[in-house]
């Protein structure tokens, strides 16, 4: 059964990506890009009728693989438009092929509503999505926070050292490339997040899995500048603090997060000493142009 539903939100996941190739292509496409698309269609199409067929096994005969539910709402954030000083824009359109596979409905209990799966005797596989779900949304801001770290090194290291034509549109490629993957897993972020809403997204859950805002998917490197202004008041997104576990061999991710976050710590520290050490500096010259008139005083 757990194989099942993480077969589910695989499938889910790889129609976020595909929704996102289709709008990113519109209507402008080549021939070469609209094979490569049917070519996913087809592959997605086939796993996505071998899911719902399936289904029948786990859910039960009240379970109708017929049915025609809604089109797949999906909320794609993507500030691609945002950026400073950016070449090009992506082409956006909502228009889609007819019967496309990305924006197929599957029968996952969050689908189908928990007043459905009480009436197919699924009531046992709420529990069992909603843990699955809570380690895809994990995984979905544990890579958010990777690619909004590699797109922040290249603003700095790539984009802005680039002196040359040439250069400048090499960078922006890797930056574009990026920020392809930060719009991919918000999106699969802010679809799981509205799945485990539809579970009965618990009180301690609901403050941990917060909605993820467009400007929240921004990183600023004039935090590398200590003298830049304007920073008083920059803080981190609510994600970076979230404590996500993701155990396993290679830990190499968490020395990335954790190097962020000492990062803008050390960065709000110095702030915070140097704020410290003029007021000293302030009071101190009080007292010295108050003893300099003393001493002039004596001489008057």
């Amino acid at each position: 059964v757990a194989m099942w539903i993480s077969t589910g939100l695989a499938i889910e996941e790889a129609q976020i990506a595909l929704l996102i190739k289709v709008q990113r292509v519109g209507r402008r496409s080549t021939e070469t890009q609209r094979l490569d698309i049917a070519r996913q269609c087809d592959r997605l199409q086939g796993q996505i009728d071998g899911f719902t067929q399936s289904a029948l096994t786990h859910l039960g005969e009240g379970f109708n693989a017929d049915d025609e539910p809604d089109d797949l709402n999906i909320d794609i954030l993507d500030d691609l438009n945002d950026l400073d000083d950016d070449p090009a824009e992506f082409t956006e359109t909502s228009d889609t092929w007819t019967n496309s596979p990305e924006l197929t409905v599957i029968p996952l209990p969050s689908n189908l509503g928990v007043d459905q799966c009480r009436r197919c005797m699924g009531e046992d596989l709420i529990p069992l999505e909603m843990l699955l779900c809570e380690g895809q949304a994990n995984d979905a801001l544990h890579n958010l926070c990777i690619h909004l770290c590699n797109k922040a090194i290249l603003f700095r290291t790539t984009v802005r050292q680039a002196k040359s034509q040439a250069l400048k549109t090499r960078a922006w490629s890797q930056v574009m490339s990026v920020q392809q993957a930060v719009s991919l897993h918000a999106s699969i972020y802010t679809k799981t997040r509205k799945q485990m809403m539809k579970l009965e997204l618990g009180q301690e859950q609901l403050q941990k899995y917060k909605p993820l805002l467009r400007e929240q998917l921004k990183i600023s490197t004039m935090v590398g500048d200590p003298n830049a202004q304007g920073q008083q008041n920059e803080s981190l997104a609510w994600f970076w603090s979230v404590e996500v576990d993701l155990r396993g061999p290679d830990q190499s991710w968490n020395e990335e997060c954790e190097f962020v976050l000492a990062f803008h710590w050390l960065q709000a520290k110095a702030l915070r000493d140097r704020w410290r050490e003029e007021l000293i500096l302030v009071k101190l010259e009080m007292d010295w142009t108050h003893n300099f008139f003393l001493w002039k005083a004596t001489q008057w």
